[in-house]
């Protein structure tokens, strides 16, 4: 009773992000928020729950122990703030019109679609995100859902943060001139594949704002963050992409990070939807799920 769900959601988030910076982000809080508030919960149960380790903050026995339960906490709270308006995923028939960049196929789809026995009539369409800007895309009712980076201010929009944005660098394993080991002048003067981040390109791609840009020697440009490990994983290019898609490719035995220096984001990638869709329950149970499944994520692909 000494604590409420603002411990919880800060425990949940160090347990994930295994870092008090990364757990703030994922938040939207002030990083000292977030230590205070994981000092109030080591207080109260009597355990430090996150010990410092090189590569990050590794928990407690007592903290493997409590997550299950934080979890289930949070999810019934979820459940509890959704509309009134009951929506069955058993017999309902819906077709959800999704605008996902291509990380999010990768790591969403096998999971959503994994119950498709229990859920006969729901279906996922895909758009092509590319080609059809978010905002234009939920406000014509193209799609009902987008995840990715969020569209400029439109006030006829809502959004909500589900996973900071990060970058490690990758070669393939077995390159002629890499071996784990590689300078930040070397990195910059090999051949990359990247992305393409013109307008038109990539959906809301302008809105990226890294810490700094990397001067490097583009061999290919590409659409989908995906293409650039596939590429990678079969030529002596190099090149940068989210850590937790490389952690869950099927490409990852075939490739190596390197340690070099990278630029930060101060963004999230972004969950949203048209404000007339708010307390539709059939996208109220997806965004739950939704949620659930990018957390389980987190969680396997930080290593231990």
């Amino acid at each position: 009773m000494q604590l409420d769900i603002k411990h919880l959601l800060a425990f949940d988030a160090i347990y994930a992000t295994r870092n008090l910076s990364k757990a703030a982000k994922l938040l939207g809080l002030a990083q000292p928020t977030v230590s205070n508030l994981l000092g109030r919960m080591r207080e109260v149960l009597d355990d430090p729950l996150f010990v410092r380790r090189p590569g990050g903050m590794a928990p407690t026995t007592r903290a493997d122990e409590l997550i299950g339960g934080v979890q289930r906490i949070l999810e019934e709270c979820e459940l509890m703030g959704e509309p009134s308006a009951s929506f069955d995923p058993v017999t309902a028939t819906r077709d959800f019109r999704l605008h996902l960049v291509d990380i999010f196929e990768t790591l969403l789809i096998p999971e959503l679609v994994s119950q498709s026995e229990r859920f006969p009539g729901i279906s996922y369409k895909l758009l092509l995100a590319p080609k059809l800007p978010i905002g234009e895309a939920l406000e014509s009712g193209e799609a009902d859902l987008a995840v990715g980076m969020a569209p400029p201010n439109n006030q006829l929009l809502r959004w909500e943060a589900i996973m900071p944005i990060e970058l490690t660098a990758i070669a393939r394993r077995g390159h002629p001139e890499i071996d784990g080991q590689i300078t930040a002048e070397q990195f910059r003067k090999m051949g990359h594949v990247s992305l393409d981040l013109e307008s038109g390109a990539l959906a809301n791609a302008a809105t990226f704002r890294p810490s700094h840009r990397i001067e490097r020697r583009d061999v290919v440009r590409v659409t989908r963050p995906g293409s650039v490990l596939e590429i990678v994983a079969r030529s002596n290019l190099v090149g940068l992409v989210h850590p937790i898609q490389l952690m869950t490719s099927p490409h990852r035995h075939f490739l190596q990070r390197l340690d070099v220096p990278l630029p930060t984001f101060s963004q999230q990638f972004q969950m949203t939807w048209h404000q007339r869709n708010t307390e539709d329950p059939g996208l109220v149970w997806l965004k739950g799920r939704i949620r659930n499944i990018l957390r389980q994520r987190l969680h396997a692909a930080t290593p231990e």
